[in-house]
């Protein structure tokens, strides 16, 4: 509070700012539904219009139009209705008809005016002989008829279509008109033109627009013709933790959501770079486009055990193990929200979903907007995107390009080192990264409750990151593509996607005379999958999804010495079962076939959700989780170069080595965690975690030849003994992959905050504990690590977000990590050489990034500075990894 008391003085004004949209158009919102509820109906829609303008959402008319049609202002209501139209709604149709009904309606309203105005003598008649002079008709002729058309024109439209709501909806229309025809002849007068039983009585809500005096009827209005109003447009949702839409509170698992205005405002291009904002996720960063994620520890250079998706596809490199950030065809533009979901999720995604998921889910195609952003600074920093989006009838579109130039923070070897070179065909030696990428999504809604997507992207730039064991800094190029198709029905899904990797990879600098590794890969995934979903009530209400998938990944690359492919299957079934308005269950399960494993993997998760409120939730959950051998693991085949002069070792995956085949790396979690969202001002959540990890994969020692193994000759093929003249150099040995036998139990948890103490101003702030506790057997033997470390015990995050009415925004992020000791895989000489485990320790950092922009022309034209890094704070996020420095950049962004 002190903060923002001492921020919005400084600035001179007090509750006009706008920081957190998402919470002040639901405060709105929440405000206009009650005050429709109510009957004070212009009130009410003023605070939708409201919230409407902070953030925009279709449903918002939705329910304008219906609380003017409950009022009986049809004018007003069919304005609305087609301003919602316009976004092709998925309920199109139902809408259309309900218009179709109020003109109908205000057509016969109109003729009974006309016909009263001219002295119609049997009207006359009727109403001089009704029990209570005073009563209105309840409805006429013309209007139960107006009611039974609008029946047989849906029942139509059913038929065509096949949709059971649209069935529904005309069978009640047809009985309203039955019903009102045998009330009518019981208690009315048959032989005029209206029907009004005795002591009918008009309807709370007041004369309007194309009613009748007082009103319509409830029970005639054509309102109960469509569904209800919604009640939680504004209410953040997530749809990673259950693979269907849920409020966090009802989620399995612990959730954060970076919203896009969280990106546009904190004005980094790199979307690692905002994931710091998140609790217990530990971002590394060795060069600014290389970053690796950890969820609640055990990250590492080519991190593999954080499953990363874009719009649930996956960017998992089965290859090499890892997400390379720099082959994502997206930028923070590009993006509506990131989903980030703690703990495991191998029981829906599968493998790799080890300790967590990042959900990236991109801006959906058809809203209308064009923009472009530039942006330049030091560091040879230079960034661009574009992008424009609108509809076309039933087609949605979305069309976006970028492009990205930027140089490492620091070059580990100089330009002034004759004794090192860098390959010519990569270019600049200083650069980390340049090129471009483009994206493109649409959508076709077929009919109502059936819909077609396909999307796809590709990527072409230069990108510096680190490797694995030795094979330390690395450039790699090469385009970057996919496609992704689906189809979306009321009872589930089919999605395939297929992603293609043509690149060519290298280390950045190598010792004349020696070995660059130069690696040329080709890759492609092919990924289908059906899912089955659906709710019911069965002794209790049910979500059920149930699917299968399959995977098909094929590779040639020079590490591996031939090509290969692997086939991989997969069945899932989840089911959330609410049993009562405050006791939740959802329990899911997986089994995955995997071609190089003899049995399949089981992966359950099961989680009980008790609300004590409506709006918190204390979550209690345990599940299991798997990573795979990957291709690197299983098939490697490569002379891999030492420290040493003139000696190399024989890298070689478990299926070329032929020796102990390779076990999945596994984990068991158990959580308890609290959330509550009780407060308009303030969110919380805390969490409580305990895991077990086993069987993490790593090189084993290196077994050295003897004497006698040597061949003497050169270049020998299938002989491993021979000099190497690609390497000038002689081979010592071989290595291999291996399980490590050390058990590793992690116990920590998380404290996270979001406040909103003025209009205007949001603040978070969150905490994160780890502790990891290492149990070696005592047959173990080998080269393994005996303690886990690289994970900091303490995280700290914190920040604000300042948005004026008047144009000006401010965001401060700051970020603290305690100090961490890394045990990494090197070669030595000593005691008879080979493969050992040296300590490294890297001290406690911090980090600032901040930005401060203008927006002018009624928002159109946003003019900002982006720092990053902002009090140059020298460190490195690992012992490898480039030592990051301060960047600055200026952008200038044109909205329409």
């Amino acid at each position: 509070m002190l903060v923002a008391t001492v921020l919005t003085g400084a600035l001179g004004i007090s509750s006009v700012a706008r920081a957190d949209v998402r919470t002040e158009a639901r405060t709105h919102f929440r405000r206009g539904m009650a005050l429709i509820a109510e009957g004070r109906v212009d009130e009410g829609v003023a605070a939708l219009q409201e919230a409407y303008e902070i953030l925009p959402h279709p449903n918002v008319l939705y329910n304008i139009a219906r609380a003017y049609a409950e009022s009986g202002r049809y004018d007003e209501a069919r304005d609305y209705f087609e301003r919602y139209l316009e976004t092709d709604p998925p309920d199109r149709s139902e809408v259309q008809q309900f218009l179709v009904a109020i003109g109908d309606r205000q057509a016969a309203v109109a003729a009974r005016e006309r016909a009263q105005r001219a002295g119609d003598s049997t009207t006359t008649t009727s109403s001089s002989s009704e029990p209570s002079s005073g009563a209105r008709p309840l409805a006429s002729i013309e209007e139960i008829q107006a009611l039974e058309d609008s029946a047989t024109q849906i029942a139509a439209l059913a038929e065509a279509t096949e949709s059971e709501a649209l069935r529904r909806r005309a069978e009640q229309l047809r009985s309203l008109a039955v019903d009102l025809r045998s009330r009518g002849r019981v208690g009315g007068v048959t032989r005029g033109r209206t029907v009004d039983p005795v002591g009918s009585a008009g309807s709370a809500g007041g004369a309007g627009e194309g009613g009748a005096g007082g009103g319509p009827d409830p029970a005639v209005d054509p309102t109960l013709a469509i569904r209800a109003a919604e009640s939680d447009v504004y209410e953040e949702s997530v749809v990673s933790a259950a693979r269907f839409a849920q409020s966090p509170l009802d989620a399995p698992a612990s959730t954060t959501v970076i919203s896009r205005q969280d990106l546009r405002l904190s004005g980094l291009w790199s979307l690692p770079e905002a994931l710091r904002r998140a609790a217990g996720v530990d971002v590394m960063t060795t060069t600014p486009v290389d970053s690796n994620l950890g969820i609640r520890g055990f990250n590492q250079r080519l991190s593999n055990r954080v499953l990363v998706l874009v719009d649930g596809r996956s960017t998992y490199i089965d290859t090499l193990g890892a997400t390379l950030w720099a082959t994502l065809p997206v930028g923070p533009s590009d993006v509506e929200r990131i989903e980030i979901i703690r703990g495991p999720a191998s029981a829906l995604y599968g493998a790799n979903s080890f300790s967590g998921i990042v959900n990236i889910i991109t801006r959906a195609p058809g809203e209308p907007s064009t923009e472009a952003i530039l942006g330049g600074g030091n560091g040879n920093t230079l960034w661009g995107h574009a992008q424009t989006s609108g509809r076309i009838e039933r087609l949605a579109y979305r069309i976006a390009a970028g492009y990205l130039r930027a140089d490492r923070f620091t070059r580990e070897v100089g330009p002034d080192r004759v004794d090192y070179f860098t390959p010519d065909e990569y270019g600049d030696p200083a650069a980390a990264t340049a090129g471009g990428f483009a994206n493109a999504s649409l959508r076709y809604r077929i009919i109502p409750e059936l819909q077609v997507s396909l999307q796809g992207g590709i990527v072409d730039r230069l990108q510096n990151f680190q490797g694995t064991g030795p094979l330390r800094d690395f450039i790699a190029r090469g385009p970057v593509g996919h496609v992704l198709g689906s189809i979306e029905t009321p009872y589930g899904s089919i999605r395939a996607f297929y992603t293609h990797f043509d690149a060519q990879a290298q280390l950045g600098s190598v010792p004349r005379g020696g070995d660059p590794v130069r690696g040329d890969f080709v890759s492609g995934t092919f990924d289908v999958e059906a899912e089955f979903a659906q709710e019911f009530d069965l002794l209790v209400h049910h979500n059920l999804h149930v699917g299968a998938s399959y995977r098909r990944k094929t590779v040639a690359w020079d590490y591996l010495g031939q090509a290969y492919e692997q086939n991989h299957y997969a069945l899932f079934i989840q089911d959330a079962m609410r049993l009562t308005e405050w006791l939740s269950v959802v329990g899911s399960f997986r089994t995955d076939f995997h071609p190089l494993l003899p049995d399949p993997v089981f992966s359950p998760r099961g989680a009980v959700l008790v609300h004590p409120s409506q709006r918190s939730t204390i979550r209690a959950s345990v599940g299991t989780a798997f990573r795979t051998p990957t291709f690197l693991e299983s098939y490697l085949d490569l002379r891999n170069p030492t420290p040493i002069p003139g000696v190399h070792v024989i890298a070689q995956g478990s299926e070329i080595a032929r020796g102990e085949p390779l076990q999945p790396e596994n984990i068991l979690s158990a959580e308890l965690g609290y959330r509550n969202e009780e407060f308009e001002f303030l969110d919380f959540e805390i969490n409580v975690y305990y895991n077990r990890v086993s069987n993490l994969i790593s090189l084993a020692q290196v077994q050295p030849f003897r004497l006698a193994d040597y061949s003497g000759g050169v270049d020998q093929g299938d002989f491993l003994q021979s000099y190497s003249r690609g390497t000038a150099s002689y081979p010592v040995g071989t290595i291999t992959f291996q399980n490590e036998p050390p058990i590793f139990d992690v116990v920590g948890g998380e404290a996270m905050t979001r406040i909103y103490p003025v209009t205007g101003l949001d603040i978070y702030a969150n905490y994160a504990i780890n502790q990891t506790f290492t149990t070696v057997p005592a047959t173990a033997s080998g080269v393994f690590r005996t303690e886990e470390a690289r994970t900091s015990t303490h995280h700290v995050n914190a920040g604000i977000q300042y948005r004026s009415e008047f144009g000006l925004d401010i965001s401060v992020d700051f970020h603290f990590a305690s100090e961490q000791r890394w045990l990494e895989q090197v070669f030595t000489t000593e005691g008879g050489g080979g493969v050992a485990y040296g300590e490294f320790d890297l001290p406690a950092y911090y980090l600032i990034n901040a930005r401060i922009g203008y927006r002018l022309f009624d928002d159109h034209l946003d003019i900002g500075i982006v720092g990053y890094n902002i009090t140059d704070n020298r460190h490195r996020q690992h012992p490898f990894g480039q030592e990051l420095s301060a960047r600055f950049m200026l952008t200038v962004a044109y909205r329409m």
